[in-house]
């Protein structure tokens, strides 16, 4: 490389540099930011700590207005909004468990085709799959798939009171409908016990009920 090419070239990093100095001149050092709590922040975390420490001792309604408080106080924060849903989740679960009969609104198939005898209407929906319900169900019954429930609540009956019957092939996807018709309100929701097995066998085995008193079923102990 030749003497002038090299002067041109380090001539050309000077004024580099140069003209970086110049763009920088009067511009302040970058220092760190320090972080310090604000006091909203720290009622903020004050409420979050006191809502946990209530949820951990099953206080669902103190934790639930605390976390609403640190939610309000500063909303772009998640912990507040997760904190809140998991309350609101434990909260609805256990007026659910507490609420809960020892029969946990099971109907065997005798009683629910004696209440039908007897004037009961029953809205039944059967939540097997379309080529289950095709092979065989129970009279008047709709399908909706377990999976596509909540997708068909206007297929339900507007009077939330009204008698509802679920079943499935075993009652197992059934009690799953369940909790969830009961957790919107639904106030009148049963499952068939044992579901359309146990139903297509005993209609199989047994007289239809006729009108009149429906034998008090006997005691038995609870069954999963």
């Amino acid at each position: 490389m030749n003497k002038k090419l090299c002067f041109v070239l380090v001539a050309f990093c000077v004024a580099g540099v140069l003209f970086v100095a110049s763009c920088s001149a009067g511009q302040p050092v970058p220092t760190a930011i320090a972080i310090t709590a604000t006091p909203d922040m720290k009622t903020y975390l004050e409420l979050i700590e006191s809502a946990q420490a209530a949820y951990e001792i099953s206080d669902f309604e103190e934790a639930m207005k605390l976390a609403q408080q640190a939610a309000v106080l500063i909303p772009d924060r998640p912990t507040a909004w997760n904190l809140l849903e998991e309350i609101s989740i434990a909260r609805a679960g256990d007026t659910y468990l507490n609420k809960l009969p020892r029969d946990r609104y099971r109907i065997d198939p005798l009683h629910f085709l004696a209440n039908q005898v007897n004037g009961t209407q029953y809205f039944i929906i059967d939540v097997r799959e379309p080529d289950e319900y095709a092979a065989g169900h129970i009279d008047s019954a709709i399908n909706i798939p377990l999976h596509e429930l909540l997708d068909n609540l206007a297929q339900l009956p507007e009077s939330k009171t009204m008698p509802i019957l679920l079943y499935c092939h075993t009652q197992k996807r059934a009690t799953h409908a369940l909790v969830v018709l009961r957790e919107l309100g639904y106030t009148n929701v049963f499952n068939l016990e044992g579901g359309w097995e146990a139903y297509e066998e005993w209609v199989k085995n047994n007289p239809m009920p006729t009108p009149g008193p429906t034998p008090i079923p006997t005691e038995e102990p609870p069954s999963c």
